[in-house]
């Protein structure tokens, strides 16, 4: 990957920590981890649409840290959307579909299961990406605990019992670990982000010194590239948004770990 140019795209008004997005059919679609919102933004009309994940609470934005469901994780997969809960404390377990309506799924024991048998104990188990493959959910585990555990669990679709991880080495930004925050699959490679941020913690943010874009074959988890993002974002949300034969385009997401209702979107060009 080479000659990488990052460009402001939009701001989007009534969003805030951004995590999570996709491009469908022309419109964005994004989750925020400190919201009970799927948010829908038309890219023709620039207007935004709210979805409400739990019916049964009124504390729907900017929700407290102890408090937040915490949704850092969205896919498409087969007309539905699929998010996910980080799993970085006991009330993050969620995983919410939805395809005109909204259903909820507990997930604390298909979490707790592979924080078991793959020995990432609840201080170092933070999903930030998923990425559906015709069989299987790939989870992508954000090493900034202690043990720094970079990883992809892989959870077969039709027998959960059935899994595995694969640990990922990433490399140190300005000498600070970076860590999952997102993942989509294109045609046979999986592209990520992973942003670096001065804090041992799944809990608590720290300084952010940046975010890099990594690829491998997704036959091949070892076979990684990376390339840094210019400047000091903390990208937590990728999603495609054009390619070419000789480049391809994503949209990113920032959150800039404040409670200010505004996102802005990104989009990145990398030569293929």
């Amino acid at each position: 990957m080479k000659n990488i140019i990052l460009d402001f795209f939009l701001t989007i008004t009534g969003i805030s920590a951004a995590s999570g997005l996709v491009h469908q059919n022309n419109h964005l679609f994004l989750i925020a981890d400190n919201s009970q919102y799927l948010y829908d933004f038309g890219l023709n009309d620039r207007l935004l649409t709210r979805i409400q994940l739990d019916k049964n609470t009124s504390d729907l934005e900017n929700i407290a840290k102890a408090k937040k469901p915490d949704f850092e994780s969205i896919t498409f997969d087969q007309d539905k959307y699929y998010i996910y809960g980080s799993g970085s404390t006991p009330n993050r377990n969620l995983r919410i579909t939805y395809q005109k309506e909204v259903l909820t799924e507990d997930f604390s024991k298909i979490y707790h299961r592979l924080q078991q048998k793959f020995l990432v104990d609840q201080d170092n188990f933070n999903i930030e990406g998923v990425i559906h493959t015709e069989d299987e959910i790939w989870l992508f585990n954000r090493g900034n605990g202690q043990k720094a555990q970079n990883g992809i669990f892989k959870i077969n679709k039709f027998n959960t019992e059935k899994s595995s991880f694969d640990a990922i080495k990433l490399p140190l930004i300005d000498q600070v670990q970076a860590g999952f925050t997102d993942a989509i699959l294109v045609g046979d490679f999986i592209y990520f982000i992973a942003a670096a941020e001065a804090s041992n913690s799944t809990y608590l943010d720290g300084e952010i010194a940046g975010t890099i874009l990594g690829k491998f074959n997704r036959k091949n988890s070892q076979s990684i590239e990376t390339i840094r993002i210019p400047g000091k974002h903390k990208f937590e949300g990728i999603t495609l948004k054009e390619q070419s034969e000789d480049q391809i385009t994503f949209f990113l997401c920032e959150d800039k770990d404040d409670d200010k209702m505004e996102t802005t979107i990104y989009s990145l060009t990398i030569d293929q």
